[in-house]
Order: structure tokens, then sequence, then C-alpha cells
């Protein structure tokens, strides 16, 4: 009874070990996948699968390491893939990225400044309150909140501002790219 608690403490830190080796493996710490250890262990898991539990305490607990095994072994295939299928890519530390993951902006700073006193402008022209140059910070900040709104609601497209005056009121249209 004990040697079966023995390996079974045993083979639950040989596979956070070999967690962590797949971890640096990901990361760009290791060169090589560490096929060695894992043949190593799976080899241990599927010999005591085979064996005859009796207490109750040391199957459960037998079982819960068989199956944070094969979900892990899943993972690790399943990502080796995707960089062997060039869906994920390593970016210049090593480390593995998925491609078209990189955070753009909705909308630059350049189009967001423009609209911003564009707006301003046109609120003057009408003869409107809240033309005031020191309003152009929180324009700035509604319209960028906004282009973020639209660009999460869209998938992620750019956003463009139009500023225009319809019955006396100043407009602003937002379209997609």
């Amino acid at each position: 009874m004990d040697d079966l608690k023995t390996t079974l403490d045993r083979m639950e830190g040989d596979l956070a070990d070999l967690k962590r080796q797949y971890d640096l493996f990901f990361q760009g710490g290791r060169r090589g996948e560490p096929l060695k250890e894992r043949k190593e262990l799976e080899t241990r898991i599927l010999v005591l699968s085979r064996r005859t539990v009796i207490n109750t305490t040391d199957q459960a607990r037998f079982s819960n390491l068989q199956g944070k095994y094969w979900a892990y072994a899943n993972l690790w295939a399943r990502t080796v893939r995707d960089l062997e299928e060039g869906r994920l890519r390593r970016d210049s530390v090593g480390a593995i990225t998925r491609l078209g993951t990189e955070k753009q902006e909705p909308v630059d700073s350049g189009t967001i400044d423009r609209a911003a006193k564009e707006l301003l402008e046109a609120r003057r022209s009408c003869g409107l309150a809240g033309g005031d140059p020191s309003e152009l910070g929180a324009l700035r900040e509604k319209l960028s909140a906004r282009a973020l709104e639209l660009s999460a609601s869209s998938g992620g497209k750019k956003v463009e501002f139009r500023i225009f005056v319809e019955d006396g009121k100043p407009k602003v249209k937002a379209t997609l790219r």
C-alpha cells in the first residue's frame, strides 16, 4: 500500500516537472520538446493502469493524475501541431505566439485628434455650448471609447469618424473599415 502511495507521489512530481519542461519549451527556454521524459511518464501511467488498485482513495488519486496527464498531453500535441502547421510562431525571444493576436488600435490617435477638433469647430459654427478648446481632452476620450466599443462589436475592424452639420447640429458618423 505504501509503495503505491510513494509511486503516486513520484508520478505527481514527475508530471509537474514535465509540465514545467513543456512550459520552458513553449516559452523558448528549452530547445527541444521533452519527449523522453514524456514517454517515460506515459509508460509508467499505462503500466499502473493495468494494475488493480483496491483502495478507492488511491484509485481516485490515480484517475485524477491520469486524467491530468492526458489533458496536458492533448494540449501539448495540439500546440506542437499548430506550431508545425504555421498557426503559431516563435517571436524574437523564442516564445510561441498565435498569429493575428497582435493588438491593434481601432483608430489611430491622429484620427481621434482630427475628429475632436472638427467637432469643436462644428459646435462653434453652430453657436452651441461646448465649443471650448478645454473640452478637447474629454472629446478625445469619448471618441476613443466609442471607437473601442464599435471595434469590439465588429470583430476588430478599424473605425473612422466623419463630422458634419445637419439641421444646425453637429453630428458624428462612425464608419468601419
